[in-house]
């Protein structure tokens, strides 16, 4: 995935490998953006007075994901006597089409038009996950480079070889890091389309990218 044009040092090489691993679950992570399994969420935060007490609804119910249709999901109350009350909370964020399931205590929610407040939502999750796989890629680097000088200290590598892979390790950090940013601009703008806001002339000039042949298999 990352070329190692001026050294391939096994401290390059390792670094590439893992920064794989990196993208691999970030990748993954932005495909369930948007899906069923991306509302899982939706009780997060939401209270409810059970017996005179203030409760987190989401210790009530659960939301599971519905393997078959990305839009459609379940929410399962764990108490019949909150069934109605758990309606009223996914109606008033939006989710109209829910109903319980009759003779359980299960909720079908069906998402037949994302909100825009949903859809900023998303669009905000992407930001997290960027964040996330950014800090990772960061402290992946920063490890590589401190093996780096160990090594020099206890001269298993040469200075003239040391030298070339700090370069090598410095230009694929930089290059994983355009390629997270390139798929979280991506990502959005698939949600977001033209309303699409990018935070800086970084991420204009970004923009541009999503269409090269590197990006162009994810998130058609």
């Amino acid at each position: 995935m990352f070329e190692l044009k001026i050294s391939d040092d096994t401290y390059s090489t390792a670094l590439s490998a893992r920064a794989e691993d990196i993208i691999d679950k970030y990748v993954r992570d932005l495909e369930l953006a948007g899906s069923g399994e991306a509302f899982k969420n939706v009780l997060y935060g939401v209270r409810v007075m059970v017996e005179g007490r203030n409760r987190f609804l989401n210790d009530l119910a659960e939301v599971l994901a519905n393997e078959e249709s990305d839009s459609k999901f379940t929410v399962r109350v764990h108490r019949p006597d909150l069934v109605d009350e758990v309606i009223k909370t996914l109606k008033d964020s939006d989710y109209q089409r829910s109903k319980r399931e009759p003779g359980t205590n299960d909720i079908s929610v069906i998402i037949s038009h994302k909100t825009d407040q949903q859809l900023e939502d998303m669009a905000n999750d992407i930001k997290r996950m960027e964040k996330s796989a950014l800090g990772n890629a960061s402290k992946l680097k920063l490890d590589t480079l401190q093996r780096i000088k160990a090594a020099i200290d206890k001269e298993y590598i040469e200075p003239k070889d040391a030298f070339y892979a700090r370069n090598q390790i410095e230009q694929t950090a930089n290059e994983i890091n355009e390629f997270i940013k390139v798929l979280s601009i991506k990502k959005r703008h698939k949600f977001l389309a033209d309303n699409l806001e990018l935070d800086d002339a970084e991420e204009k000039r970004l923009f541009g990218e999503i269409h090269k042949p590197q990006y162009r298999a994810y998130f058609k």
